[in-house]
């Protein structure tokens, strides 16, 4: 596991949920008919067929790196460390933020802390 891709965490379940609306769009088209009988008057019909699954590979490719993530991340051993993870990687949250997350729970730790026991993860 890469700092890297552990970071795209957010990027990753966006894109999947955009490529999953893009799959699930309709494919639609309004066409002009005439009656079958007389007067053979003229008017529109909306033809409407199913969506068309472009995406399926790229999904379930972002899919696995998603999976591969969380696995990584719920294994780790430290729970602090699993919950420092969590909160900069998935969520987001800038170091201040996430000093000021984990002193909720009684543990006041520095960001300088905090960044240290995150790099200590991938050996750096």
């Amino acid at each position: 596991m890469t700092k890297e891709l552990l970071e795209q965490y957010p990027d990753i379940c966006a894109e999947i949920e955009e490529l999953k609306a893009k799959d699930s769009a309709a494919v639609s088209d309004v066409v002009q008919a005439s009656a079958d009988e007389f007067p053979f008057n003229l008017h529109s019909v909306t033809v409407q067929g199913m969506p068309v699954q472009r995406y399926t590979e790229q999904i379930e490719r972002l899919k696995a790196q998603k999976t591969e993530i969380e696995q990584f991340v719920f294994h780790l051993p430290n729970p602090t460390v699993r919950r420092i993870v969590m909160l900069r990687a998935w969520h987001g949250y800038s170091w201040d933020g996430v000093a000021a997350q984990m002193s909720k729970n009684g543990k006041s730790l520095s960001a300088q802390t905090l960044k240290k026991k995150y790099y200590g993860i991938f050996g750096k």
